[in-house]
């Protein structure tokens, strides 16, 4: 139980790391720290893509997830 706990604990936390990763970001980086860049489709106020929009909400499902198995590992863990 404990160890089929732990690899889904890894494979949950692989996930939300590349979910997370692939989302594309929405400030203009370190031009924008200084006034320049910005702007276009993922700039300040930018719409959400539609793939953008699905890993958002992956990554929200896998963290739920990930918060759930370790809640059940800590306490089986013993």
């Amino acid at each position: 139980m404990i160890v089929t706990l732990v690899v889904l604990e890894i494979v949950l936390s692989v996930g939300v790391i590349a979910a997370i990763i692939l989302q594309t970001g929405y400030s203009a980086g370190i031009s924008g720290a200084f006034g320049g860049g910005g702007g276009g489709p993922a700039g300040y106020g930018g719409k959400k893509q539609g793939v953008d929009q699905l890993l958002e909400k992956v990554s929200l499902y896998l963290a739920i997830a990930l918060g759930i198995v370790t809640l059940l590992l800590a306490h089986f863990w013993r």
